[in-house]
């Protein structure tokens, strides 16, 4: 089987740097993906830019904020998602409190937010990885679903390399076991997956500059599987204010503004591709 390689930028309409570096590299074709945040503050700035090109987006299905300085309003306000109409900060929250039949309905909202305005949506994905299944919970179903309703593929590897390189271990046999599950539990519905799964889970610390952040992704390229491969950044614009981990954003924008990833794709015969290539009978 040929190898494909999906090369997709996250959190677009999550401010001003992130919106910059991401509509830059659309408009010079350096990505081939963005996950767009319906609830973020720049999201309307994010949609209206992806109509204008005629770019579809994925929806970074959200239902968490991430600190004190970024909150997330819930666009249906459904109390069990969190408190004041914000979703709730700590993870345990969502997990314990979060109804089901809420999170369908965010879903769906965080979806309209971005059709109702015009664009396109290709495909789903998942801000912190909150409909996995890693809090306990069976969101995927609920995420599983709305992909089905919608006909669109969702961001989770077939593989179990993602997990191994996140935790940088070897995956214990019964979370192997889980993930197969919900693979199994997509394809019954008909919902396609990527292969594999890809994007550096290093604090800046280990990063240190710039080389490692790029021989990390450059690295990831060589060794792409068989079948379809998502690399995910997180590109954005310097932005001091955010502190330290803010310039693994500045490297990752800076290594995608350098073409070197998809020279490399090119070097070693990988096909670089959006998420239609799921439309594709190949696939």
């Amino acid at each position: 089987m040929a190898k494909y390689l999906i090369i997709n930028a996250d959190d677009f309409g999550l401010n001003h740097e992130q919106n910059e570096a991401i509509k830059d590299l659309l408009t010079n074709k350096l990505i081939t993906s963005t996950s767009l945040m319906s609830v973020a503050p720049k999201a309307t700035d994010a949609t209206t830019f992806a109509k204008s090109i005629d770019f579809p987006v994925g929806v970074h299905i959200t239902l968490n904020s991430d600190e004190k300085n970024y909150t997330y309003a819930s666009l249906t306000g459904a109390p069990s998602l969190g408190k004041d109409g914000n979703f709730w900060l700590e993870s345990k929250n969502l997990t314990f409190k979060a109804k089901r039949k809420d999170v369908r309905a965010e879903l769906e909202a965080q979806y309209r937010y971005i059709t109702d305005k015009g664009a396109k949506v290709d495909h789903a994905d998942s801000h912190c990885g909150t409909v996995y299944g890693i809090n306990g919970r069976r969101f995927y179903l609920d995420a599983f679903d709305f992909c089905k309703e919608h006909n669109l593929p969702f961001r989770f590897p077939k593989t179990v390399g993602f997990l191994e390189r996140q935790i940088g271990m070897k995956i214990p046999t019964p979370i192997v076991k889980i993930q197969q599950m919900i693979v199994h539990t997509a394809e019954k519905r008909g919902v396609k997956l990527l292969d594999d799964l890809v994007s550096n889970p290093w604090s800046m610390d280990k990063i240190k500059d710039y080389d490692t952040l790029k021989k990390y992704y450059l690295d990831a390229v060589d060794n792409c599987i068989d079948g379809v491969t998502e690399i995910f950044l997180h590109p954005a614009l310097p932005n001091e204010s955010c502190g330290k981990e803010w310039q693994k954003r500045d490297f990752e924008y800076q290594l995608l503004k350098s073409g070197d990833l998809l020279q490399r794709a090119e070097d070693k015969g990988i096909k670089v591709v959006g998420w239609n290539v799921f439309e594709s009978e190949i696939i």
